[in-house]
């Protein structure tokens, strides 16, 4: 937000036009302040830095840049521009820190400002020669771009090469080789010839060689074209079958398997031929059979059912829990009796195929 005085300087009174101005230093606060055209002193500010570069990289952007190497420790979390007349041009707050400084390290502070007016031809900065640090190989910033000559000395170890700066030493080392070979450079012609001789050679024998799956692993052939080699992914079927061996099971396969996990649910045991566990909850009558149906058929059989009950002998064995009659056990349920005289919440586990 530029204050009423920043704009006073850009804008003079009395219809005079524009008026240039010049930054040239940064005030820091660690008070998140709300921000108002009328404030003229930066509230609580503890730090002024006047090693402040910048440059207008559009009608209506400034880039700034400021450095403080000194080992103070503080918060920001506003900040003001000032003129090189004292003037406090424009201010920015949040109630978050902007960033936080300790004793050990440097702030190097980099922003775009973007003003609603093109005026960004109007400001300019103090006499201070940086913007961004020089680029090194730990460090992105400023770098110079290397001339042919420097990139064919091969010397400087601070400039960049550039594609096409590399494409001329390319090129002069091309010519230098094809030179060589034109003016009958024996030594490199027969040289050229033995690796060309021993390329061959090599990509003969690779060829000979082939590859071919075992075990899963399906595919393969002579390295002389491309090759695939293959494992094959159970389904869910084939999990629960059991019987496939020459395909891989998988956390999906695994997944498909049909399964219902509830109170009353069942689920496949893998790779256990399709053996599934069911389970369940259900009230026994008093003195007499419950007939119970399981969450789902068992495809071939149910092998045994267990319930936390014992079975009794009849109607005068008094107060035994429901117990499995197991002759009336089917694909798809079972009964229970019970000689207990009050109605009784039991559960079961049953196993089968």
């Amino acid at each position: 937000m530029i204050t009423q005085q920043g704009y006073a300087a850009l804008f003079p009174p009395g219809g005079g036009g524009t008026g240039a101005v010049r930054i040239s230093q940064l005030g820091l606060t660690a008070s998140g302040f709300v921000m108002a055209p009328t404030i003229d002193t930066l509230p609580g500010e503890h730090k002024r830095i006047d090693t402040v570069g910048g440059t207008a990289v559009a009608p209506n952007i400034i880039h700034l840049t400021a450095t403080d190497a000194s080992a103070e420790v503080y918060d920001v979390r506003g900040l003001g521009l000032y003129l090189d007349d004292g003037t406090l041009f424009a201010v920015f707050a949040q109630a978050t820190p902007i960033f936080r400084k300790v004793a050990a390290t440097s702030l190097l502070f980099v922003q775009d400002v973007i003003f609603a007016q093109d005026i960004a031809d109007l400001i300019s900065f103090g006499p201070v020669s940086f913007l961004n640090p020089p680029a090194t190989e730990t460090v992105k910033g400023v770098a110079e771009i290397a001339t042919n000559q420097e990139a064919t000395a091969g010397a400087d170890d601070l400039r960049i090469i550039t594609p096409r700066k590399l494409k001329h030493v390319l090129d002069i080392l091309s010519a230098a080789i094809s030179t060589a070979i034109a003016d009958g450079d024996a030594a490199l012609s027969s040289d050229m010839d033995d690796l060309s001789a021993a390329l061959t050679n090599a990509l003969n024998m690779l060829a000979a060689r082939s590859i071919t799956g075992g075990g899963l692993v399906t595919g393969g052939g002579a390295l002389t074209a491309d090759r695939i080699l293959t494992v094959l992914a159970a389904s869910a079927a084939d999990v629960a079958t059991g019987t496939a061996d020459d395909r891989a099971i998988t956390p999906a396969a695994l997944s498909g398997l049909a399964k219902s996990i509830a109170q009353n649910g069942h689920a496949f045991i893998p790779g256990m031929g399709g053996l599934r566990l069911m389970w369940g909850r259900f009230t026994s009558v008093a003195n007499g059979s419950t007939a119970v149906l399981f969450p789902d058929s068992f495809a071939t059989a149910c092998f045994v059912v267990l319930t936390d009950g014992v079975k009794g002998s009849g109607n005068d064995s008094q107060d035994n829990p429901a117990g499995v009659d197991y002759p009336t056990i089917t694909r798809s349920g079972f009964s229970v009796f019970s000689a207990d005289d009050s109605a009784n919440a039991c559960g079961y586990v049953a196993l089968g195929a």
